[in-house]
């Protein structure tokens, strides 16, 4: 499995925002220049991040973005599926599985356990444990 380029970005943005958290809102551009990515595409990013309500943009002449909720209360996971959507780590593990061996095939519980390592790991860290 490989994650995007949006998942990526998604979070090294959400991350300036946590540390920026309770300092006011922080411009596209100011986070682009200090994690050196794509404005453009950021913005895109951002705008899913927006409408998962984990960012709020803020207008006006000191507008930019906050994170909607506290850095602890966010987990990679929730950014994740905010860009991506749910993730599997292959079709054995899709909900419902994808493939029409899951009662016969001898690695299938191996999967099974690899997807809830990742889940959870993704589930329990949040942007204030990787601030």
């Amino acid at each position: 499995m490989k994650l995007s380029l949006a998942a990526e970005l998604a979070v090294r943005g959400a991350l300036v925002l946590a540390q920026q958290h309770g300092k006011g809102p922080i411009t596209l551009a100011e986070v682009c220049e200090l994690r050196d990515m794509s404005r453009e595409y950021l913005a895109k990013v951002f705008g899913l991040l927006s409408r998962a309500e984990l960012v709020t943009p803020i207008r006006g002449k000191n507008g930019g973005y906050v994170l909607a909720r506290d850095p602890k209360d966010i987990s990679l996971m929730d950014i994740f599926e905010a860009v991506e959507g749910p993730q599997y780590l292959n079709f054995c593990v899709h909900d419902p599985p994808q493939c029409d061996q899951v009662e016969t095939c001898k690695v299938h519980r191996m999967w099974v356990d690899l997807q809830e390592i990742f889940e959870e790991r993704l589930r329990s860290t949040t942007l204030a444990d990787c601030v």
